[in-house]
């Protein structure tokens, strides 16, 4: 069923149009080098800012490099960052929404939900910020660490919630009487009831991840070269706006449509694993049919009354 409403959706236009850029977002990270006419960190001196052309497709930057080729190689740099700190914050949010949530109400869940608390008072990007300056500026293990600890708090919370509503089904005490020890139960038996939302909050917390990798290399403390970035590269164009936007525009476009994609890919997938939320945002047919022209409008028909 799952894979019937998922082709469904594909078949759709927008599908369509998702899973194409989907494909070519994978292929831009996964072949870079097939892909590239040039070399991303190759400098030019004699081309340096030369608008876009049918050589430079989107133009050089001020040390001669081709921008489309930074974009695409890029492409690997960002989508590695996103999806090991979206891995690492799943597993580590997960393991701990699971613990405190079978075990609520224990001094262990209240000790793990107050530190959880405790991330939620630090902005995403604040928190990042420090922690990449504790552990380092300009690492890539530093800003993929910085991103997941960001985020494990919100996988902590939602698998909290879905275990406290699990743990006192009639599937969960069977397992129990029949002597099925805790990790069982919550590997065989609970964990499996969590992928839906885990799916859908790791597709969409891809694009929190991709913003986060931007502002970090913006600010000078991510990606550092010649490694090629979005975000470092929306920071060395941002001052050549006037003379050179293509510089900013190109990399700003590149990650205004990565994030556009994995929000839309997020929904649907919500969709297709619950369909009762797509039922919810549809208009009913008795909402969608237009009215009737010959009825006037009122309430046309008398009511009937009794005589005495």
């Amino acid at each position: 069923m799952v894979l019937q409403r998922l082709a469904r959706q594909l078949t759709t236009p927008s599908g369509e149009i998702l899973g194409v850029a989907v494909f070519l977002l994978v292929a831009a990270a996964a072949f870079p080098r097939l892909l590239s006419p040039y070399d991303p960190i190759q400098i030019q001196g004699t081309l340096s800012m030369r608008a876009p052309t049918w050589g430079h497709t989107l133009g050089t930057d001020l040390l001669g490099k081709d921008v489309l080729s930074q974009i695409i190689y890029g492409t690997r740099t960002t989508l590695l960052i996103g999806a090991s700190a979206v891995l690492l914050s799943l597993v580590a949010g997960t393991l701990i929404g699971l613990v405190s949530g079978f075990w609520g109400g224990s001094m262990l869940d209240e000790t793990l939900m107050r530190l959880i608390d405790a991330l939620y008072i630090f902005p995403d990007l604040i928190l990042a910020l420090t922690i990449v300056a504790i552990l380092g500026p300009g690492r890539i293990e530093s800003v993929i660490i910085a991103l997941a600890i960001g985020h494990v708090a919100a996988y902590a919370r939602l698998v909290r919630s879905r275990v406290l509503a699990l743990r006192g089904a009639e599937f969960v005490a069977a397992a129990r009487s029949l002597g099925a020890s805790a990790n069982r139960i919550l590997v065989r038996h609970i964990l499996p009831q969590t992928t839906d939302v885990l799916v859908v909050r790791s597709v969409i917390a891809l694009s929190s991840v991709v913003l986060g990798e931007a502002a970090l290399s913006f600010l000078g403390l991510g990606v550092q070269p010649p490694t090629p970035s979005w975000g470092r590269m929306l920071r060395d164009g941002f001052q050549y706006l006037a003379t050179a936007p293509w510089v900013a525009f190109s990399p700003g476009f590149a990650i205004f449509l990565t994030v556009f994609l994995f929000n839309h890919v997020g929904e649907m997938i919500r969709d297709v694993l619950d369909p009762h939320a797509l039922m919810a945002r549809t208009p009913s047919a008795a909402a969608r049919r237009p009215p009737n022209p010959t009825r006037p409008m009122g309430d046309a028909t008398p009511v009937p009354t009794s005589k005495e």
